[in-house]
C-alpha cells in the first residue's frame, strides 16, 4: 500500500510500515510545512492514504469534500510513544485490507471506519 504520513506520524510507526512492506512518504521530507488540503490533494493525486492524528481531515473529507484515496486517522491517547505504536500494531491489520476509498479511525480500543464520499 501506498501511503502518505503527516508530519507529526513517528519514525517508528513509518518503519512498522515499511517492514511490511508499505511504500511510505513522510511529508517532513517533501514539504514540512504542507496544508492539510495539499496533504489530501497530493495523497490522492498519488494514490497514497494519509495517514495523520490531525482531525482536520474529516472536515476536509466530508464537508469540504475534497478527493480522497483513503485517510486513516490516529486517536491514541497515551502519552507514551512505545504504547501508542503497540496499540497501532495491534490494530493495523483491522485497517490494511480495505484501507482505500474509506476514512478510518484508529483509537485506544478498536477500529471505525466509513466509506469516503465519492469524488465529483
Amino acid at each position: 500500500m501506498k501511503l502518505l504520513a503527516d508530519a507529526h506520524i513517528s519514525r517508528a510507526m513509518i518503519a512498522f510500515l515499511q517492514s511490511l512492506g508499505h511504500d511510505v512518504v513522510h511529508v517532513a521530507t517533501i514539504a514540512p510545512r504542507m496544508s492539510d488540503s495539499t496533504i489530501l490533494r497530493l495523497a490522492a493525486t498519488e494514490g497514497r492514504v494519509v495517514l495523520t492524528s490531525d482531525r482536520d481531515f474529516g472536515e476536509l473529507c466530508f464537508l469540504r469534500l475534497i478527493p480522497s484515496a483513503g485517510v486513516v486517522l490516529l486517536r491514541l491517547s497515551s502519552p507514551s510513544e512505545k504504547e501508542r505504536l503497540e496499540t497501532f500494531e495491534r490494530l493495523w491489520s483491522l485497517v490494511e485490507p480495505n484501507a482505500a476509498g474509506r476514512f478510518h479511525v484508529i483509537t485506544d480500543k478498536h477500529v471505525r471506519r466509513s466509506q469516503l464520499p465519492a469524488a465529483e
